[in-house]
């Protein structure tokens, strides 16, 4: 009877040490699968695209290149609507344990202020729940489903805005989304997609040099460039009662487009005979040109340049332009047709030819017509260009 009660113990006894064991080994394949299921595991596995081998990057290594393209947004000022703000709601995918969402706040929340001058206000009752009884029944509400609400604590709290971040792991990167939209109407300010698989940080570790594709981005944007010059002519000006030597200060302001190919502006003209300069005593009474008198002269002109897809300074650039205005002077006032061909030397200067034409005009002196004035215009000219 002892002897068999000593099997009995010893039979209980070796099957609780083979239980133990199959335990012990569930318990540890569990662990092994939710190491490898763990929604913040420290090793991402990606291809690096540079020498085309796999490499690991670790979790935060991986959040943080995300964030620094949030970062770049702010220190550029592309974010819209930053005064005032707080953070709403922050939402994960189901593979991220709840924790994560306080850490990922503090993250944005520590870029904002460390980039901006936007203040970050914390609601406690933007997230807050009201617990009510209605009959039996339990009703639980929060502000999130009540814009009337939401709007009345932020008012009280003086926000201006909230922000929402969206937060989504994969096993192949990670995509963060934010929007900030306006508490009283609901209307979204600035909406804006993160990716860690086309990120900025991502692309300088595939050899991409960022400065030049920002540089590109810009070219394609249209942004206007004034040019203007002051320029010395000596021009042969129809006149009467014969054609006239003019010495001309001129001053051009044109707008550059189309990659520099293209200018379009004014160009105003002061005309001074150059025999009159010295000694106006000699001059004509018909001459309008005569040295410091009163004249002016306006063309509105579009010109070509031919300086290929780039502009190269140490190369001699040529330009074409055509304008058409008119000129006043005292007892005159008459049509211009120009024309000039250009040379450009270096980046500030300039030597052109000059070819116009006036229609016939009637000029008066003393209220008495004096004849007309027809002709072609032509000289050369040097130029200063700002």
């Amino acid at each position: 009877m002892g002897n068999r009660k000593t099997q009995m113990i010893h039979h209980f006894f070796y099957f609780f040490i083979i239980l133990l064991i199959f335990s012990q080994m569930e318990i540890t394949n569990l662990l092994a699968k939710d190491s490898t299921s763990n929604p913040i595991s420290p090793i991402f596995q990606q291809n690096s695209r540079a020498n085309g081998a796999e490499s690991e990057r670790n979790f935060y290594e991986v959040l943080d290149d995300v964030l620094s393209d949030f970062e770049y947004d702010l220190k550029n000022s592309n974010v819209s609507g930053l005064k005032d703000l707080s953070v709403r709601n922050v939402a994960t995918s189901e593979n991220i344990p709840p924790s994560f969402k306080n850490h990922l706040e503090l993250l944005v929340t520590e870029k904002i202020l460390k980039n901006t001058k936007a203040r970050v206000i914390q609601c406690l009752a933007c997230r807050s729940r009201k617990t009510s009884l209605n009959g039996e029944q339990v009703i639980i509400t929060s502000a999130d489903t009540n814009p009337m609400e939401l709007s009345r604590i932020a008012k009280i709290s003086g926000i201006l805005h909230f922000l929402d971040i969206a937060f989504l792991y994969q096993p192949s990167g990670i995509v963060i989304s934010m929007t900030l939209s306006d508490p009283d109407s609901g209307a979204i300010v600035w909406s804006r997609t993160y990716n860690s698989e086309t990120s900025r940080a991502a692309a300088f570790r595939r050899g991409i040099d960022y400065s030049q594709i920002d540089e590109a981005r810009k070219q394609t944007e249209y942004s206007p460039t004034v040019q203007n010059r002051v320029s010395i002519y000596y021009l042969f000006e129809p006149a009467l009662p014969t054609n006239t030597g003019c010495l001309t200060l001129g001053y051009r302001m044109v707008e550059r487009y189309d990659n520099r190919k293209k200018e379009v502006g004014f160009e105003a003209n002061y005309m001074s005979d150059a025999s009159t300069i010295i000694n106006r005593s000699g001059s004509s009474s018909q001459n309008f040109y005569a040295g410091f008198g009163l004249n002016l002269t306006l063309i509105f002109l579009h010109s070509w340049n031919f300086i290929g897809e780039e502009e190269n300074y140490n190369n001699i650039r040529g330009s074409f332009y055509m304008g058409a205005g008119g000129t006043y002077a005292s007892g005159f006032l008459g049509g211009l047709v120009r024309s000039g061909y250009e040379w450009r030397l270096g980046k500030h200067f300039g030597i052109s030819t000059i070819l116009g034409y006036r229609p016939p005009s009637t000029a008066f002196l003393k209220g008495t017509s004096t004849g007309q004035v027809s002709g072609v215009e032509y000289g050369l000219g040097v130029s200063v260009i700002f």
